[in-house]
């Protein structure tokens, strides 16, 4: 499992190295709930696992060249929005 999760060193696969990190492992046994809380247990591991996507898709978008848009006034947004 650590061999293949690149956290702490860049995976290689026939002496070419991985472009970046995008697996992500963690012991399912530590989110078992003793107490049997299957939803609890599952938000926990479903939060841990979702934890790095947003640090990955900046990393792929920032290795692509590909800039984020300016953000929008509340001005521009519909009416409906504003009261959200």
């Amino acid at each position: 499992m650590e061999e293949l999760d690149g956290d702490e060193v860049r995976v290689s696969s026939r002496g070419r190295l991985a472009e970046r990190d995008i697996v992500q492992f963690v012991p399912f046994r530590d989110y078992i709930d003793r107490s049997g809380n299957q939803v609890l247990s599952m938000a926990r591991l479903a939060k841990d696992v979702l934890a790095e996507i947003p640090d990955q898709l900046l990393s792929f978008m920032k290795s692509r060249g590909v800039e984020p848009r300016p953000a929008l006034s509340t001005s521009a947004l519909p009416e409906l929005h504003r009261h959200i």
